[in-house]
């Protein structure tokens, strides 16, 4: 192709153009006259009754003129329109104004059929994409065959882009009122933009006509004016713009990167983008924006950040949250939305602000990051906390950003690499050891610093906000999170005392704060404030508690706190300070049963192996009163813990001394059967006395704790002294005397308590296990009846075979007697389950007698066995025929 072919193709395009323009000129009319047909005919079917009318013939001329044009045009384009076809008009305003009992809502607007879509809207896309190809693989094929001079050919491709800019903006003006549904002008317009920019492109990359800085500098005019005239033109142009303004940076790499080159170039697309929005519905545009910018200060983060990007990058990331939440509505945003119901609402705008303010939190927190906590940075992070806390206080609905950016703050301050290192360490000072770092010292600055503003935040927004539930959160986490998290990693920058006081310090602030509310604590809202303050208040005296004593010292100090909750409790009545009782007490509780600093035999603590009489009888003694605090008070809940708790301590308490008495010490090994039969007979004791406060009023704690005493007390009974510490198994010397030995205080005193729980066992609701508990007060009794005549016949250390034959009929014996005094109780007392046991017995001595001493006896032993089983059971028959009624058989 030559010189002239390339005029011969501009001509062509033009006169293109200008048939395009003349097509859609008379499809706009087409369009008008449709639209104002419409009108009237709604019009028409809306007149009442008896009005005149407007006839069909004068139609095409009224619509005619209605739009500026002649009845020879209107009458020409009505074989062409159809009124059936056409789009339903939007409700006009004239029509709302007649009286509902005259008009109905119209039909909905039918939906587009597929030939309009593919014509109007399709068609005029693919050509735009077309057209915009043509151009760029008109310059790549001029740069192929060189047809031009490249300068000839990128002047032209600009040409070219504006001229088809310049068709669009034409097109779009004489579109009139269906402009919106044109697609025709962003298309063209779309052409000359990807033209123009690829032109510019080719003018850097394949010629190397202009510098990197020209390219840059036009590439961005180009893309910028697309976002500028997509306000006019469409959201296609827009994207296009978008698109382009943050392609340009990685099309154009500069020789020599700058973040001061770089991040004010993003800001202004920024802007630009955002400014486009204004007005528009385009939500996609700002969300996409934010994207943009972010993921280009990521990148320069992650790839190319020295310590002199610090500052533009902190204030393009202000920026960016600036800009988003800021942008679309002003202050405006500051006002809560609500919907009907008085819920709010999270509206398009308002979606785009919380994106950006999150973007500006993810980069802040990366930059301090990555700039090692260097001082500038951390003050960036500070401002943009600040930024978020004012928000917040401003706007109720989204106070919940307070206590997210504290949260971000915290991560990030926690992760300052130079504060201190820290090695694995089992020792008695914890699971860790610190090492001070270089940056120990801003460190703690920053965190106590950021625990006193952000509680004073909290403080204020509790006392001021008309909600408070966040505010309070803030003023209770902030402190405990803070310090806590300053003490976790640079402890030795104060003493355990300075900790402590100022933990101390920031307790009595929440305490003032909740105290200085308790006018409005009839409120709800503000009573449940004050009660998560207090949990703060706990928290707080408990690390403290913590930071002035060890081992059982700090478990009586934080019994004291939980009385001194209880107390406040009773006073202000405020939520969750009962709760804080009782979890305080609970963890009193847990350290004493599972702390390894506690579970030793430490004769350095006062009354040496016997500090459990004040380790556990203090606190259960406050737990006690604290209890009749709370009962009094109402919290009932609460209450009942307290007690439940004491109670458990006193068990605990009797046991532990039982071990120390008997066992030798804590920490000595397994409980032999003397020991295991004092803990029983305590545990069973305990469980009869709380039967007996049960008969005299109900209570909760007495019936759960008299079946926990129970259930342990039969377990230890069956797996312990029947099985483990069987002396018979075990080969343990048995203790004391022929007669009063252990199996005294192993076997038969639980029978007779486990007796005595039976008769009153239905306080408790256990009325189906009475049977079962005297059947194990028997098993219990047989048990100790044969092994004290073992102990007569073996002495001290018992086998479990038979050593004489004495022995062997002494065991008939007795089992005889005491079935017979089994049969003889029963029948004394009317018990059938009683007689049923002593006929067990009886079973079990013939069956010895005629499998076992028949082999294993001689002589007299033999006879008398035989003799005496006899009389029993003639005597058991008499017995039965002489005081027992048999039961008459029914009768059909």
């Amino acid at each position: 192709m030559d010189g002239f072919g390339v005029l011969v193709a501009v001509v062509a395009f033009i006169l293109g153009l200008v048939a395009l323009n003349k097509i859609s000129k008379l499809e706009t009319r087409i369009a008008q006259l449709k639209i104002a047909l419409g009108d009237m005919a709604a019009r028409q079917d809306r007149l009442p009754a008896g009005q005149g009318t407007v006839a069909a013939e004068e139609l095409p001329q009224v619509a005619a003129e209605s739009v500026g044009i002649t009845a020879a045009e209107a009458i020409l384009a009505e074989p062409e329109t159809s009124v059936e076809t056409e789009s339903a008009p939007s409700e006009p305003e004239a029509l709302q104004e007649l009286p509902s009992a005259n008009w109905t809502k119209p039909e909905p607007a039918p939906s587009r059929d597929m030939e309009q879509t593919l014509a109007s809207r399709w068609f005029v896309w693919i050509g735009g994409v077309a057209i915009a190809m043509g151009g760029l693989l008109f310059v790549k094929y001029a740069y192929d065959n060189g047809l031009v001079p490249p300068a000839v050919q990128i002047i032209l491709g600009l040409l070219l882009g504006a001229a088809l800019v310049a068709a669009g903006e034409f097109v779009r003006r004489k579109s009139g009122p269906i402009a919106a549904d044109n697609y025709v002008p962003a298309a063209l317009s779309a052409g000359g933009i990807v033209t123009a920019f690829g032109s510019v492109y080719a003018a850097f990359a394949l010629y190397e006509l202009i510098s990197s800085t020209v390219a840059f500098g036009g590439l961005a005019v180009v893309a910028l004016g697309a976002l500028a005239l997509s306000r006019l033109q469409g959201p296609l142009i827009a994207a296009l713009g978008l698109i382009g303004s943050y392609g340009t940076p990685a099309l154009i790499p500069s020789e020599h990167p700058s973040a001061w080159g770089l991040f004010p170039y993003l800001l202004v697309i920024l802007v630009a983008s955002f400014a486009t929005l204004r007005g528009r519905a385009w939500w996609w545009l700002g969300l996409a924006a934010v994207a943009g910018s972010t993921g280009w200060a990521l990148l320069w983060l992650g790839s190319m950040f020295t310590a002199a990007d610090i500052l533009p990058i902190g204030l393009f990331a202000h920026a960016i949250g600036l800009v988003a939440f800021f942008g679309v509505n002003g202050w405006q945003i500051l006002a809560d939305e609500t919907d009907d119901t008085g819920k709010i609402v999270i509206s398009p705008p308002l979606a785009i602000g919380l994106a950006g303010l999150a973007a500006q939190a993810l980069l802040l927190a990366g930059l301090v990051y990555q700039a090692s906590h260097a001082t500038s940075a951390v003050v960036l992070l500070a401002l943009g906390v600040a930024g978020a806390c004012f928000i917040a206080w401003r706007r109720s609905g989204l106070a919940v950003l307070a206590p997210l950016a504290a949260l971000v703050a915290l991560v990030v301050l926690m992760s300052w690499r130079e504060a201190a290192f820290h090695t694995i360490a089992m020792d008695e000072a914890g699971l860790w050891s610190s090492v001070l770092g270089g940056d120990a010292a801003p460190f703690f600055r920053w965190m106590l610093g950021a625990a006193v503003a952000l509680t004073a935040l909290g403080i204020a927004g509790t006392r001021l906000k008309p909600q408070p539930l966040l505010w309070s959160g803030l003023a209770a986490a902030a402190p405990v999170l803070f310090t806590f998290g300053a003490w976790a990693r640079v402890a030795a920058m104060m003493s355990d005392s300075a900790w402590a006081a100022l933990l101390t310090g920031f307790a009595a602030a929440l305490l003032g704060l909740a105290w200085s509310n308790r006018h409005r604590h009839g409120e709800p809202v503000h009573n449940l404030a004050s009660g998560i303050v207090s949990g703060g208040v706990a928290v707080l005296l408990a690390f403290a508690a913590d930071r002035l004593f060890d081992n059982i010292w700090l478990t009586l100090a934080i019994a004291v706190l939980s009385l001194f909750f209880a107390i406040i409790a009773s006073r202000m009545l405020v939520m969750l300070q009962a709760n804080a009782a009782t979890a305080l007490a609970s963890l009193v509780t847990l350290r004493l049963f599972l702390s390894r600093e506690l579970w030793q035999d430490d004769r350095t603590l006062p009354l040496g192996q016997h500090w459990p009489l004040y380790g556990y009888g203090v606190p259960a003694i406050l737990f006690l009163i604290g209890s009749r605090v709370l009962k009094a008070a109402g919290y009932v809940k609460s209450a009942i813990t307290l007690e439940g708790l004491s109670l458990g301590l006193i068990i605990s308490l009797v046991s532990l001394e039982i071990r120390v008495l008997i066992g030798g010490g804590i920490s000595t090994d397994e409980p032999q059967l003397l020991e295991l039969s004092v803990h029983i007979l305590s545990w069973l004791g305990a469980a009869y006395g709380l039967l007996y406060r049960q008969q005299l009023y109900s209570s909760f704690i007495a019936t759960w704790g008299t079946r926990v005493l129970l259930a342990i007390s039969a377990a230890a009974l069956i797996g312990g002294a029947l099985v483990v510490r069987n002396p018979v198994i075990s080969g343990d010397v048995l203790l004391g005397g022929a007669v009063f030995n252990t199996l005294l205080l192993a076997y038969l005193a639980p029978a007779i308590l486990l007796a005595l729980i039976a008769t009153r066992i239905h306080l408790i609701g256990w009325d189906q296990l009475r049977s079962a508990v005297l059947g194990l007060s028997l098993v219990l009794t047989f048990a100790y009846i044969t092994l004290q005549t073992k102990r007569l016949f073996q002495g001290r250390l018992m086998e479990l075979q038979s050593l004489t034959v004495a022995e062997t009929y002494a065991y008939s014996a007795v089992w005889l007697v005491f079935a017979l005094v089994l049969f003889g109780a029963g029948i004394r007392l009317g018990r059938q389950y009683v007689r049923y046991a002593g006929l067990g017995v009886m079973i079990l001595v013939v069956l010895k007698v005629f499998l076992l001493d028949m082999s294993n006896l001689e002589g007299l032993y033999r006879i008398a066995s035989f003799i005496g089983l006899g009389f029993c059971l003639i005597g058991i028959g008499w017995l039965y025929q002489r005081f027992i009624k048999p039961v008459e058989p029914v009768r059909s």
